[in-house]
């Protein structure tokens, strides 16, 4: 499959839940650049690269991904928050971020991805 232009990260504290999401992405055809645990791993991957995309837990444990959010949103990378939460649970600061609720199919992260860069969506 093509993977040009199509790199994700992924944070998300439990390091199976990121295996699962990283061999999705790759079935879905996406180059996984990184897949960290922890907010601060998040703000060195980002120091890195430049993702696509950018598929985040909300709750990493003592902190929350809202910070790393807002700097990919200040960079122009699209968000999508996995997480546990319900719809009603779900922080405000997470704006009109895509909510993918776990567990999830393969189907259902190909359907966000694609609403997410869609011109209208992806225009910052």
């Amino acid at each position: 499959m093509e993977t040009i232009g199509k790199g994700l990260i992924i944070v998300e504290d439990e390091p199976l839940i990121s295996l699962m999401i990283e061999d999705i992405a790759h079935d879905l055809g996406w180059l996984v650049v990184g897949s960290v645990h922890t907010e601060e791993d998040a703000f060195r991957l980002l120091g890195q690269c430049q993702p696509r995309v950018a598929l985040l837990d909300i709750n990493l444990g003592l902190t929350t991904s809202l910070a790393v959010a807002s700097s990919c949103q200040d960079r122009g990378i699209p968000v999508i928050f996995i997480t546990g939460y319900t719809a009603r649970d779900v922080p405000s600061q997470c704006g009109g971020a895509p909510i993918l609720a776990k567990p999830f199919s393969p189907c259902d992260l190909e359907r966000s991805l694609k609403r997410i860069l869609t011109p209208e969506n992806s225009a910052a």
